[in-house]
């Protein structure tokens, strides 16, 4: 009687079309708990404002930047909160310098072998007419006289400097008992990327918390050493561009961000790699955000939450399997591979996105009492096949092609001629491959 009555209830769920109750269900459940995390990240924001107020009475150079609304933004969508980026803008007073993306004198430096940055690194070069200004300064690495300029600002020497005022600013505010010494009202920091903000190359260093490990960890700070490759070049960020074009996505009331939301959730707790590998972070999902925002613009693919959920899907899956993600920005920029974190697990990621994409209820229930319904497959051998296509020419990277996908999916819903038209044309040349390799359709 009981497996009846769970039947019978499977059944009318489905016979009442509320297939998307699954998706706001689940996202309603995240919002219930955000605030509170929100609370609490913000409590070891003022523990770290303390210390950087200290620092800067130190050195000037130092800003506090207390101006979070992007970091705020974030918050509202993030799922985890491992590690929360606070910036410390650096006041340097220099008209003079610039930015360059190359070196042509190689140099050593505290042991560190000079390397070509990538696209997307820099250096922040000192012109020959300010040499005297910067000679001798603890930041400042001189160039020979062949150089075109008189030397480097070095993001590693800025970092020295900052690690070892916000050691001595923990000691100064423990003592004034401007921060409590207790554990459980510690953070635990650590210094890491470098970067250097578009297109008015404010550089901003950050202070990255860690907030649930509440133990202060005096000596921490000692044993961090920027990477080779950092310690004399700067990184492009785009985080602020990001929280522009992001912030207004959905003033035509779409559920962009809100699918966003649910994602990031999926891959914190059902994405990750194994111990030691890497895994997707909120900052890859905000960037093919922003792509599948470019390739679907169009207000009606967004106005139920799966099916803006599946149109960051279909090119989350695509980058998956190019492993390739490219930066809005800077397209040439692959995102997967900008900085010297060990390379993500493209394999097993992608079976986890595909398999949500095929059941998405199994990752979505969250209670017993949500009866997750009869399998209806999604992911075929056609869908595969077309997310498998190799594409070094970048002919597959639209609107047409992953339309075909969404089409596939059934979760298309679009009228435009246009773009039914253009959508058909790439499924014929994809339905021609296929019977040419004999996959069955």
């Amino acid at each position: 009687v009981g497996h009846c009555c769970a039947q019978l209830a499977a059944d009318m769920w489905l016979a009442n079309g509320n297939r998307l109750g699954w998706y706001e269900r689940y996202l309603s459940a995240i919002k219930s708990q955000q605030a509170r995390k929100i609370l609490d990240v913000q409590k070891c924001e003022d523990i770290v404002f303390t210390l950087l107020d200290r620092v800067h009475q130190q050195d000037y150079r130092f800003q506090v930047d207390y101006s979070r609304g992007h970091a705020t933004f974030n918050y509202h969508f993030m799922s985890a909160f491992d590690e929360i980026d606070v910036e410390v803008p650096l006041w340097l007073d220099d008209s003079s310098l610039t930015v360059k993306e190359s070196c042509k004198i190689p140099y050593h430096l505290n042991g560190m072998s000079h390397k070509t940055p990538r696209r997307g690194f820099c250096y922040l070069a000192v012109s020959k007419e300010s040499e005297s200004k910067w000679s001798g300064k603890d930041i400042f690495y001189p160039l020979p006289r062949l150089s075109d300029s008189s030397g480097h600002v070095i993001p590693g020497k800025v970092i020295h400097v900052l690690k070892e005022l916000i050691k001595g600013a923990i000691v100064y505010c423990e003592q004034n008992y401007l921060i409590s010494a207790g554990k459980e009202n510690h953070a635990k920091y650590m210094l890491t990327s470098i970067n250097v903000t578009t297109p008015h190359y404010k550089l901003t260093f950050y202070c990255i918390l860690f907030h649930h490990l509440l133990k202060m960890v005096r000596n921490e700070a000692s044993s961090i050493k920027p990477a080779s490759m950092l310690y004399s070049v700067y990184r492009f960020c785009f985080e602020r561009p990001i929280w522009k074009l992001l912030d207004t996505a959905d003033a035509d009331g779409g559920n962009r961000l809100n699918s966003l939301c649910i994602l990031d959730s999926i891959n914190t707790n059902h994405w990750l790699p194994t111990k030691n590998k890497r895994g997707l972070k909120f900052q890859h999902l905000q960037m093919v955000l922003l792509w599948a925002m470019k390739f679907f613009p169009a207000p009606e693919d967004w106005v139920d939450l799966e099916s803006s959920v599946y149109r960051i899907l279909v090119v989350l899956l695509r980058c998956l399997t190019l492993w390739k993600l490219p930066n809005y920005f800077l397209p040439e920029i692959n995102v997967f591979l900008e900085d010297d974190q060990p390379q993500v697990d493209f394999k097993t990621i992608y079976t986890k996105v595909e398999t949500f994409a095929d059941i998405p209820e199994k990752f979505l229930q969250i209670h017993v009492t949500h009866l997750i319904p009869a399998h209806q497959q999604r992911i075929d051998n056609y869908i595969k096949m077309i997310l498998h296509i190799e594409d070094t020419a970048g002919v597959h990277w639209n609107t047409g092609y992953f339309d075909v996908i969404l089409n596939k999916m059934q979760v298309y819903r679009i009228q435009d001629p246009e773009r039914i038209n253009s959508m058909q044309l790439v499924w014929s040349k994809a339905t021609k491959l296929m019977t040419a390799e004999g996959i069955p359709l």
